[in-house]
């Protein structure tokens, strides 16, 4: 989690590792063939990728310290037919950094040495220097040569060049992180690129479940200060009903505004025949319960039986909880770790 400050004392907390990383595993093939489509061309996409979280954190902790980064590994079948690691390195940061290329190496040859393994290594350089781009490690001494030459997609040059028209999601992303960087220590900067790059979601055909994708990684990506977060989402709900696409908003306001809404409502209704503040509890939970089955039905398709038992079983506040976090929700896997950190059955304790 990288800290920015706005140089009054307040902070802005952006989170571009954990934004990537989510990115980058769950949209791996589209953001290839982006940033590297020779790469993408070799590789059998039919065959799902094998991620090493703890292989490349054995490696890559060792390295020292640094600057910000991201650094996934991932085992893909080649066209081939061959097997084939790749370590996708992305490099964030504003200083230069003398000896990166010797560092990109390091990790390369280290993953060899302890797993056996060659490693075809990919660069992205997330940063804002338009002179900076390490592309090679090289050593020739006494009829000695050792060379190792990585590809690099360098953003702000695509953001400026071959992308400057282009709004998918690879690009998107690329820019919400070149936007944050732009305006750390610039509240107000950060929210106006960031309404922009909103905006330009609904303006570029986006589906409903496409706008809330991109928009949960960019607001990952591109946090605003308190009081700025609360000025967009009331812009955003002003947008939405604007253009008649209630496509982020929407969620929210079901599980917040409209569960209560209907909670409220046959609280009052029961509340006649067992007591009126027992009865708007219990309506209110059941209520709340129930639109957030209709939610993540929606988001995750139909829900089995033990998933939706657990969610009826919730209390009003972890119903409203759940609703707050369902816009980082994209499978059923996502709903289960929730309600197993949350809502622990009585067999999980």
């Amino acid at each position: 989690m990288a800290v920015e400050t706005d140089g009054q004392g307040s902070e802005q907390d952006s989170d571009y590792d954990g934004a990537w990383k989510e990115a980058l595993r769950y949209h791996l093939p589209v953001f290839l063939a982006a940033y590297f489509p020779a790469m993408h061309a070799t590789i059998d996409w039919i065959t799902p990728a094998q991620w090493f979280d703890k292989e490349v954190s054995q490696i890559l902790g060792t390295a020292g310290s640094r600057n910000k980064r991201v650094d996934i590994l991932a085992k893909v079948r080649l066209r081939s037919g061959q097997l084939q690691w790749i370590l996708l390195h992305l490099e964030i940061q504003s200083a230069p950094e003398s000896g990166f290329e010797r560092r990109i190496a390091r990790f390369n040859s280290g993953l060899f040495w302890v797993f056996g393994e060659r490693v075809a290594t990919l660069v992205v350089l997330a940063d804002l220097r338009a002179t900076w781009r390490p592309q090679e490690d090289h050593l020739a001494v006494g009829g000695f040569e050792s060379r190792l030459r990585f590809p690099i997609c360098k953003l702000i040059d695509k953001l400026a060049g071959e992308w400057r028209t282009d709004y998918s999601l690879p690009v998107q992303v690329a820019r919400a992180q070149i936007e944050a960087l732009r305006t750390a220590g610039d509240p107000e900067g950060r929210f106006r690129a960031k309404w922009q790059l909103v905006r330009n979601l609904y303006d570029a055909g986006y589906n409903a479940e496409q706008v809330r994708e991109v928009f949960r990684l960019i607001d990952w990506m591109m946090h605003l200060r308190a009081d700025l977060e609360q000025r967009f989402r009331v812009d955003l709900a002003t947008f939405e009903e604007q253009r008649q696409m209630p496509y982020v908003t929407s969620i929210e306001r079901l599980a917040k505004d409209e569960g209560r809404a209907e909670g409220k409502a046959e609280g009052k209704a029961e509340g006649k025949a067992e007591g009126k503040a027992e009865g708007q509890a219990e309506g209110r939970t059941e209520g709340g319960s129930r639109i957030l089955l209709k939610l993540l039905v929606r988001l995750c398709g139909p829900l089995p039986h033990d998933v939706e038992s657990r969610v009826r079983a919730l209390s009003y506040p972890e119903i409203e909880a759940l609703g707050e976090a369902l816009l980082d929700f994209r499978t059923l896997d996502d709903v289960r770790t929730w309600l197993d950190a949350n809502a622990p059955t009585s067999e999980d304790s």
